[in-house]
This record gives structure tokens, sequence and C-alpha cells, in this order.
């Protein structure tokens, strides 16, 4: 069970290694509303799969007993087509290389120097409302093109500037209208949906209440990007422990938090609560149980990384820290399942109706008496 363990939590570590490499150097490139939009169908997914599979039985009404689970939960929710592209009018800043392209594709006949310093400076030096258009995380890949054959190519980011008027030495002079294409597909690589796994250790019970625990110890992924830390904690309280009349199903209230840093370049956090109710067929060491749960939940991940626009004075880049938030679109969902024991093993598998569709399995030992 050990090595298990260990394999389990290294391939975790590492799947999350590399999405978090690929996608810092992603959104280092990225800026304002492209970058909030190029994420949000990871947010949603990510966020679900951490509030899923946290419960397939409810805690026994017991004053006192012994109930111990541990074990493994493997969840993945489910992208749908219409999130693999954006289209949207936003705030972008452009990088020192892109303005260069823009004004030397223009009409302006401006060389090298001062006046060329000074209008390059202007438009890296702030943000424009720009029309940005392209592949989400989760849309079709970078196909390792220079540039994209047509403007319909969807492997690439399109931000379109406006014509824009801008005064140096009391001279105006126009940039056109033009495209900048930003060389990035989807990261994920049109992913049909986002896996995850997690620990988990359930222990009770205490007047019908279970807690349950999802911890990974921190380690770093890599030193450019950091450590890697998660942690999450559930209760489940089954009201028969002091109800006077007996309940005919298995009922328990619920609520579960976790949070997890993917090193420098995000913050993910999910809640979920609800109502959950099971019964169970059979004997105690080889029986089935069927669940259902109804539940409100909500997510969001936190961005923080390093935007460099670059600077017309030699060997003075400028850097733009950026940070924005992003909460996930799911705010409730139905959880149906069933769970199998035999012996002190329990498998269980349960999808979940949501914005976001889920599914998810557990692999635990359970010890109870």
């Amino acid at each position: 069970m050990k090595r298990i363990y260990l394999l389990v939590v290294l391939l975790f570590i590492f799947i999350l290694s590399l999405n978090a490499a690929s996608l810092e150097e992603t959104l280092n490139a990225l800026s304002g509303d492209a970058a909030r939009n190029y994420v949000k169908p990871m947010v949603t997914s990510f966020g679900s799969d951490m509030n899923s599979g946290w419960f397939h039985k409810v805690p026994a009404a017991k004053v006192f007993g012994w109930d111990l689970e541990f074990g493994f939960v493997f969840m993945g929710t489910m992208f749908a087509d219409k999130d693999k592209d954006f289209s949207v009018t936003g705030k972008f800043r452009f990088t020192k290389e892109q303005a260069e392209e823009m004004v030397e594709n223009s009409d302006l006949d401006i060389p090298p120097g001062a006046v060329y310093d000074a209008l390059i400076e202007q438009i890296i030096s702030r943000d424009f409302n720009v029309e940005i258009a392209g592949p989400t995380i989760t849309g079709p890949a970078y196909d390792d093109m220079d540039t994209p054959d047509t403007d319909d190519d969807l492997n690439y980011i399109y931000v379109y500037f406006p014509e824009t008027d801008f005064t140096v030495d009391n001279e105006t002079y126009t940039v056109p209208y033009s495209k900048t294409v930003i060389p990035f597909g989807g990261l994920l690589e049109d992913l049909s949906f986002m896996p995850l796994t997690a620990p988990q250790l359930s222990l009770g019970t205490i007047y019908g209440t279970q807690l349950s625990f999802r911890f990974l110890p921190e380690v770093e992924m890599t030193p450019e990007i950091g450590n890697l830390s998660y942690s999450g904690f559930g209760i489940q309280h089954n009201p028969q422990a002091w109800l006077p009349v007996e309940i005919p199903v298995d009922l328990a209230l619920a609520f579960f938090t976790q949070s997890m840093d993917i090193g420098s370049v995000a913050e993910a956090s999910a809640s979920t609560y609800g109502i959950n109710v099971a019964k169970t067929f059979g004997a105690k060491l080889l029986s089935v149980t069927p669940y259902l749960g109804l539940s409100g939940e909500s997510s969001k991940m936190k961005f923080h990384y390093d935007y460099q626009t670059g600077s017309t004075s030699p060997g003075v880049p400028e850097t733009i820290k950026i940070n924005f938030e992003v909460e996930g679109k799911n705010t409730s969902r139905v959880t149906t399942g069933l769970s199998f024991r035999l012996a002190i093993v329990n498998l269980n598998f349960d999808y979940n109706i949501a914005k976001y569709p889920s599914a998810s399995m557990g692999m635990m030992l359970n010890f109870s008496w």
C-alpha cells in the first residue's frame, strides 16, 4: 500500500509540474483579458475535480463508533466544445516586439532614433481596448509553425489593434489597425476532460459525525516554478444520531473545502456543501450502497506571474506584475453513484450532473466496527 501511495503521489506531482511549467510559459506571453479568457475553462474543471469524490456513504448514526478509511480518489471533469475558443473585447498590453512590428508594417516612415523609441514606448506603456480571439487552454494545440496560414487558423490567439493617434514632439503619428498573432494554442491540446487524483483519509464516528482529509506534503516541483501544496478538509453529520424518529434512508449534511498552491503560478480553492443520502444492501463485509448528493459549490483560481513588455532603453526590461482571479462556473451539482464493499476493500463510482459534468472513482481500504 505504501508503494502504491508513493507512486500515485509522484505521478500527481509530475503531471502538475509539467502543466504548471507550460502554463507559466504561456501566461508570460499573455496579458489582461487575453490571459483571463484563455484559462477560464480550466478554472471550472479544476474546481469541479477538487469538489468531487468526497463521499460515497453516510456516517453511521452512532454516539461512538470506529470507522477508518484510507485510499485514493480519481476525478475527471468534462470540457464542452463551446469552451475551446473565445472572442472578447478587452484590455491587452503589447510588448516591445509587437509594437515594433505594428509600426514597421505601417505606412509610417520613422527611422530608428528618439522619435521611434518614444512612439514604441507610448504603445507599450499602457493597456489598449482591443478585440481578442483564439483557442482557450482546452482548444486546438499550437502546431509549431512560425506563422498561421490563414485568419481562420484556430491554433493561434489574435489581438486586433485599433487605429490610434500618438503625439511625439508635438507631431501626431497614426498607427493603423493591425493584427498581432500570438503563437499559442490550447495548452491541454484538445483534452476532453481534466484529470486529478488525491489521497483521502476519513475518520469517524462521534454522534454521527465523520471527518475527511486530503493532504500532500509540500514538495518542490521545479526550482523555477516552486512548491506544490494541497490540503482539504470535510465533515459529514448524520442527524439520525440524535433524532427521535427513524429516517428510512441514511442521510447526512456535508461540507468540504480544499486549497492548492501550484508553485508561483496559481492558487486554487474550492468548497461544496449539501445533503447526501444512501442506502446499504447486503452484509457488512459484502454490500452495495447506492448514494445521491445534492450540493452547492464554488471554486476559484488566482493567477500571478511576470509579463515583460520590454523597453526602448537598452538593458532596462520592463516587467509588469499580473494578478487576476477567475471564478468557476459550477454553482450546484447532483451526484449519483454506487459503492461496493468486499471485506475491507471499498470501490465507488459516481457521476456529477452540473454545468461542467464530472465523474469520480474511489479505491479505499475500510476498517470499521
